[in-house]
C-alpha cells in the first residue's frame, strides 16, 4: 500500500439511511418517494406500484433475505435506492435461522443439548449473521452506488448509567446486540414521530399532542431517543418529515 498526505477528490458514497418509527408514521411512503426504489419486503404494507421482491407479499426465511441482496450486486439494473421494509422483521428471520441452524431448534437447553436461550449463545450467533446482511448492502452501496434505506419499528431500550440510575430510551424494536450493530453502520438514523407531552389527568399521565398535527423526524440523539447524523452526512436537529425536505436538508448540508 502507498501513503501520501493528497487529500481525495473521490464523490461522497449514497448515505445509510435508518428510518425509526411507530406505524403510520410514512415510513413505506417515504421509501416509495426514494429515486429508482426497489423494496426488499418482509412485512405487508407496501401497496405502491414500484419493484419489489418479493413481487407479492413477503420475505419468510432468512436465506431469501441475503439471497435478495446478492441478486441486486450480481444482476445489473436501474435501481439507485434499496429500501428493507423493516429490519426488525428480517432480525426476526435471522433469529429463527440460528436457532434452526445452530440449535436444532431448542430455544432452551434439553438433556444436555445446548438451546438457543442458554448465556445468550444464540443472541451473539445471530449478531455475527445479521451483520453478514449489513456487509451485502455496503457492497450494493460500493458496487452499485445505491443509498440504502432500513425502515424499523420503534422499541424501548434500557440505557446503562454510570452517573445515576438507568433509563428507557427509544430505538428500534429489536436486540440490542443488532440494534447496535445497526446503529454503528448507518450514516443517518432518524426518529419520526409527533410532538406530544404527558398531562396529569385525574391523577393519571395521559398523552397530550402538542402544536400540530405534522411528522417530525430527529436526526440529533439524546436520553430519550438514539439518533444521529456522521460527519459528512450532517442533517438539521429535526425536519418535517418528508422524502422531499430530507433531500434537501442533506443538500443543504453538502454546500450544494
Amino acid at each position: 500500500m502507498e501513503f501520501d498526505l493528497s487529500i481525495s477528490d473521490e464523490p461522497r458514497k449514497q448515505p445509510r439511511l435508518v428510518l425509526v418509527g411507530g406505524p403510520g408514521m410514512g415510513k413505506t411512503t417515504f421509501g416509495t418517494h426514494c429515486d429508482d426504489v426497489v423494496f426488499i419486503l418482509t412485512e405487508d404494507g407496501c401497496a405502491a406500484n414500484v419493484p419489489k421482491i418479493p413481487k407479492t407479499g413477503k420475505l419468510e426465511k432468512w436465506e431469501d433475505v441475503l439471497a435478495s441482496v446478492g441478486f441486486l450486486i450480481r444482476e445489473e439494473h436501474d435501481r439507485k435506492t434499496v429500501v428493507v421494509d423493516v429490519i426488525n422483521a428480517a432480525e426476526t428471520m435471522c433469529k429463527e435461522y440460528i436457532c434452526n441452524t445452530k440449535f436444532e431448534g431448542r430455544m432452551i437447553p434439553e438433556r444436555g443439548k445446548d438451546g438457543y436461550m442458554q448465556w445468550g449463545q444464540g443472541d451473539k450467533l445471530m449478531h455475527q449473521e445479521f451483520i453478514r446482511f449489513l456487509n451485502g448492502l455496503d457492497m450494493l452501496r460500493e458496487n452499485k452506488n445505491m443509498m440504502v434505506v432500513l425502515l424499523v419499528h420503534e422499541g424501548l431500550h434500557r440505557q446503562g448509567n454510570a452517573l445515576g440510575d438507568d433509563f428507557l430510551k427509544i430505538g428500534g424494536a429489536m436486540h440490542k446486540y443488532t440494534w447496535n450493530a445497526v446503529m454503528e453502520w448507518a450514516d443517518q438514523i432518524g426518529h419520526i414521530t409527533k410532538d406530544h407531552v404527558a398531562v396529569m389527568k385525574q391523577g393519571d399521565k395521559v398523552a397530550k399532542q402538542r402544536g400540530s398535527n405534522k411528522r417530525v423526524c430527529y436526526f440529533e440523539g439524546g436520553p430519550g431517543r438514539d439518533a444521529k447524523s456522521r460527519a459528512g452526512y450532517e442533517m438539521p436537529e429535526s425536519i418535517e418529515f418528508s422524502y422531499e425536505n430530507y433531500i434537501k436538508a442533506l443538500k443543504q448540508n453538502e454546500g450544494v
